[in-house]
């Protein structure tokens, strides 16, 4: 009995101290807020001050400089981006960065080369080194309109991977603003193999052997590569300053496995085999049918030659 007193007694100390610490602080409580509405400004604790703080500024404490870095160079670390990627940038990566160390500033227009579906190609120089290239720039709004986002992919990947061998044009740069995408090549000075068929007519047998080998050497690296070419035409083929052989344009290249097959129908009338318009599945001997019609045009001097 007495065990039970005792434990009765001091539970009820217990409340009344707890009740009374309780009004304590209440009565601080609107103290303090009687004295802070006083003087305009309004309490908050220190748990809802740091949500109050999370409603107001939603990102992190970080530069763009610095988000871009440690989120656009690891794919593994986009899901903590503090800056939101716009839709129509994002569309593009990774192939093409945002504002990379290389930019349009760092280039100045010479003079307009060429005119595409999806743009147009300048001659320009490189501002630090007096470097000549070719830059196309591409309007994201007509890619974006052609459902050909991958095919611009693709094709800045492919050249500038491939683009070591002797007889493709190299790509050094590429990169994406807002509203366009940049592709810079190296810059070939001989001008277009089309130009020269119209000018001399029909090739010697000698030089047309000589082109035939240098074209089938570029085919059979990319084919080795895993790459479909499919617009091997004259237009596509530049002479470089000592008169040999650079393929250029890889718009309608493809990744694709050596021995395996595609369906798509896409080139140049007069050169694409029949598998393609028949619409079989086809492999790399396209680029082989293209190149015998290519090497009858130039015997012939016919810049649009058809069998």
């Amino acid at each position: 009995m007495g065990n039970t007193n005792e434990k009765t007694i001091s539970c009820y100390a217990h409340t009344r101290s707890q009740a009374h610490r309780q009004r304590h602080d209440f009565s601080q409580f609107s103290l303090i807020n009687l004295v802070n509405n006083w003087s305009g400004r309004s309490y908050v604790s220190g748990a809802s001050q740091q949500s109050a703080y999370s409603a107001s500024r939603p990102w992190s404490r970080i530069s763009r400089r610095g988000w871009r870095e440690s989120t656009l160079s690891n794919p593994y670390h986009v899901a903590k981006a503090t800056w939101p990627v716009p839709y129509i940038e994002a569309l593009f990566l990774p192939e093409f960065k945002i504002k990379g160390p290389i930019t349009e500033t760092d280039f100045q227009i010479l003079s307009p080369v060429s005119c595409g579906a999806f743009g147009e190609v300048f001659k320009v120089v490189k501002i630090d080194t007096g470097t000549v290239y070719a830059m196309k720039v591409l309007s994201k709004s007509k890619v974006i309109g052609e459902s050909a986002i991958q095919q611009v992919k693709d094709e800045a990947r492919i050249q500038s991977t491939c683009g070591h061998n002797p007889f493709i044009v190299n790509c050094p740069f590429y990169w994406q603003s807002r509203k366009q995408l940049y592709i810079v090549s190296d810059f070939v000075s001989g001008g277009e193999l089309l130009d020269l068929c119209r000018t001399i007519g029909a090739f010697p047998e000698p030089l047309v052997q000589i082109y035939i080998a240098e074209l089938a050497l570029a085919l059979d690296f990319l084919h080795n590569a895993g790459v479909i070419y499919r617009d091997l035409k004259l237009e596509n083929i530049l002479l470089d300053s000592d008169g040999h052989c650079q393929l250029i344009d890889f718009g309608l290249s493809k990744w694709l496995r050596y021995g395996d097959r595609t369906t798509t129908i896409c080139g140049t009338l007069q050169y694409i085999a029949p598998e393609v318009l028949s619409r079989e599945p086809y492999g790399h001997a396209v680029d082989w049918w293209s190149l015998g019609i290519l090497g009858c045009c130039m015997l012939c001097g016919e810049v649009s030659c058809t069998i």
